[in-house]
């Protein structure tokens, strides 16, 4: 019987401690590894311990913009998501796209990956006009380099929330109906971690169309779905 992930991290993490030491970039490779194998189980507890301390040990040995210093910088962050800490993952957020601009420049996939999960975090807070122009930053370069990709339309629904979270529902309408659809006929190519945006990209629809006085339409979506 095969070994699950996070078996095989785990003894990975043993062996290369011991044999490389605790600061070697394989070992601190090896924890980053395992503490994703946690967060992808739901362990966010000791997935957000061992990301704490491999960043930190990766911030002195690697320096603070290595890009596998801010890979590990952004996991934390969205393990502090999955927690509900938005307050805490925030700042790691952008102390992230900031750096990721610099180092890799405003196209590159982390970058963008990194500016979605920034939006989303100001989402989340009700923090909707801060919100807006980092998605809609990450709409305008998606329909140029990734015009089919499932993210693309993830992107179009965080800007559509974010207008409908500032009560501009006319503009919403349009970017929230062509996120959701986007993604529901690319839903074979969303990992299953990701499927719960496209739960989230329909709730936001319901949520428009009650805000907007539109209760008949919110429960069709509600219903339809």
């Amino acid at each position: 019987m095969a070994r699950p992930p996070t078996a095989t991290y785990q003894l990975l993490k043993f062996s290369r401690r011991h044999l490389l030491g605790p600061e070697h970039p394989d070992t601190l490779f090896t924890m980053n590894n395992l503490a994703v194998s946690y967060a992808g189980q739901g362990q966010y507890a000791p997935a957000e311990a061992l990301l704490s301390q491999t960043l930190e040990l990766k911030r002195r040995v690697l320096g603070p913009e290595h890009p596998s210093t801010l890979n590990t910088q952004c996991w934390l962050a969205r393990v502090y998501s999955s927690e509900g800490k938005h307050a805490r993952a925030e700042p790691l957020f952008r102390e992230t796209l900031e750096a990721r601009r610099r180092v890799s420049g405003p196209e590159d996939e982390g970058t963008l990956d990194t500016a979605t999960h920034l939006a989303q975090s100001y989402q989340a807070q009700g923090k909707f006009a801060a919100s807006e122009p980092i998605a809609r930053e990450v709409v305008e370069i998606d329909r140029k380099k990734h015009s089919d990709a499932w993210q693309r339309f993830l992107a179009e629904s965080l800007l559509g929330a974010s207008l409908a979270g500032q009560k501009k529902f006319a503009e919403a309408e349009p970017r929230l109906l062509a996120g959701f659809r986007g993604m529901d006929v690319r839903k074979d190519r969303i990992a299953a971690p990701d499927r719960y945006h496209l739960d989230q990209a329909r709730e936001w629809i319901v949520q428009l169309y009650r805000g907007w006085g539109k209760p008949e339409k919110a429960a069709a979506w509600r219903e339809k779905w």
